[in-house]
Formats: C-alpha cells, structure tokens, sequence
C-alpha cells in the first residue's frame, strides 16, 4: 500500500495530535535456510522475498511490524518475534525435512498498525481500517506473487485485542489466504511472540 494512503486511513481513523508517524513499509523478507538460522542470535541473510530461491520455503504470516521492526532499514521479525523463531521454529511446527526449508517472512500489512504504541492502543483498529481499504486486497497479491508449489504457510498472526467483538485478526487473514491461495491449507500457530511459554508451541488455534 501506498504509504501517502496508509497515512490518509491513519489520520481519518484516529488523531495523533501531531504525533509523528512510521509511514515507511516493512518489506517482505527472505532470511535464509531454517538449517542455517536456527539457534543463531540474527537471521543470517534478509534479502527481498522476490529473490527467494526456488527450493520450498515456509511462508510465515504475520500480522502487521511493530517498533523493533523498524530499526535502521525496516524489516520483519528483528525483537523478540525473531528470537522466538529461531529458538523454537522447529519444534513449534513439528514438520519432518524441516530444516531444510528456506523462511520467508510476510506481514499481511506492512505498515506500523500500532503506530509505536502499545498494541492495545491503535493496532487493532489501524489494521481493521487498512484491511477494508485495500490492505487485504496488498496482501492476497503478495502471497498469491510469492507462493510456489511445494511451500508451506504458515498463519501466525495475532488474533488481536478486540477479538470478542470483532472478528479475529487472525481470522481474517486466514479468509483471504483460502482465496488467494485456495488449493493450499495453511499451518494455524499461535504468534510467536508468545513461544516463550512452552504451552503455546505447536497450538494450532481454530478457524
């Protein structure tokens, strides 16, 4: 998305008083072989998803970058997420061969939602509003672009704060993954996020 348009959507959702804003896009990234990256304290390589090898790769799904993701050049995955990742991919996903798989990592929008607040502040409202105006159109030509036979998806977006009354973040990704993708089922985890408690590695959540 446009970043001159995510600001518009921002500016009529909420107001930030002058507060500045993170209008930058975080791009889908390729971060090398899970083989390679596992235990590592960074991701070895983060190139453009585009330039993804042809071999089978994981193609992870989150839902939108938050503060860490934007240090220096922006990229997905640099805080805690990436931590997690690397520590526990494997065991979170339990697939055989897996080590073998490159990663690919997506952001369904690749704007800052929670515009450097804590989550519960604008996120969840900034990616209900990104979502509607085009957001889940940008992603489903990401993924439908990036996928190849032979890969894996993996959902692991977060299913939000408002997700009592709303229908879940996560849910409505998962909706337009089964169109823009619709001979694939995705592989639902929990965010990684919160794979630091052992209890929440490999939960496939419910549709």
């Amino acid at each position: 998305m446009d970043p001159k348009k995510f600001e518009q959507i921002v500016n009529e959702v909420v107001s930030l008083q002058g507060r500045p804003m993170e209008s930058r896009q975080c791009p889908d990234q390729y971060l090398g072989s899970i083989g390679e990256l596992l235990k590592e304290p960074t991701f070895p390589i983060r190139v453009s998803a585009r330039n993804r090898p042809a071999e089978p790769c994981v193609l992870m799904v989150l839902e939108s970058p938050h503060i860490d993701e934007f240090t220096d050049e922006p990229g997905p995955a640099k805080g805690l997420t990436g931590e997690m990742i690397r520590q526990h991919l494997t065991e979170c996903l339990n697939i055989p061969g897996l080590e073998d798989y490159g990663l690919v990592l997506v952001n369904a929008i690749q704007h800052q939602c929670s515009l450097g607040s804590n989550t519960i502040v604008y996120r969840d409202r900034i990616f209900r509003a990104v979502w509607s105006s085009g957001g889940k159109e940008d992603f489903q030509s990401r993924i439908a672009d990036l996928y190849q036979s032979g890969d894996i998806v993996v959902n692991c977006c977060t299913k939000g704060n408002d997700y009592e009354i709303h229908t879940p973040l996560r849910n409505l990704v998962e909706m337009a993954l089964r169109t823009a993708i619709p001979n694939v089922e995705s592989v639902r985890r929990m965010h990684p996020a919160s794979w630091r408690k052992a209890e929440w590695r490999g939960i496939m959540w419910r549709v």
